[in-house]
């Protein structure tokens, strides 16, 4: 009888284990990126959902920002102290959007690379425009802004601006 029992016990200890490993928070994906410890498609996909919910929460405020005429109508001042007030409350977005980007798409899983696909329709997903790497252009590794005036030796960057990694 006290075998059994063990048995059962062990068995219910392996299964709440699976069962909260599968589930983790973003503060916890957070603490293994600090960590510097190797990140699973798991992982990714806390971190891409993170940014996706924010993005989403985030394009109602964008709208309302776009339409108006002018910086200095209340909606959108309001909008903007709320679309601020939305920032504050993401900790980990900054960091989050990192090491997305910092990532490959056969890290990243290929049901991740289309859930980014997805969230692309919204504004603030996954990085405000002209800095970050894009999933679909293969070799950017970022965005040259603005191009010198004089010496451009050195410089590699295809005709739109996108700089190419050509190694």
């Amino acid at each position: 009888m006290k075998t059994l029992k063990f048995i059962c016990m062990g068995l219910l200890g392996l299964m709440m284990s699976a069962c909260s490993n599968g589930n983790l928070t973003p503060a916890e994906v957070a603490a293994k990126i600090d960590s510097h410890e190797p990140l699973t498609e798991s992982d990714y996909s806390v971190m891409i959902d993170y940014c996706g919910d924010y993005a989403k929460s985030a394009q109602r405020y964008y709208d309302v920002i776009n339409a108006a005429p002018s910086d200095s109508t209340a909606e959108y001042s309001d909008a903007a102290s709320d679309l601020a007030s939305l920032r504050a409350s993401s900790p980990y977005i900054d960091m989050f959007r990192t090491a997305i980007y910092a990532a490959s798409d056969d890290q990243i899983g290929a049901r991740n690379v289309k859930k980014v696909n997805e969230y692309e329709k919204y504004e603030a997903f996954p990085l405000p425009d002209g800095s970050g790497k894009s999933l679909n252009i293969p070799g950017e590794v970022g965005v040259i802004e603005d191009m010198p005036d004089t010496d451009t030796s050195g410089v590699i960057a295809d005709p739109d601006g996108i700089v190419v990694d050509k190694k």
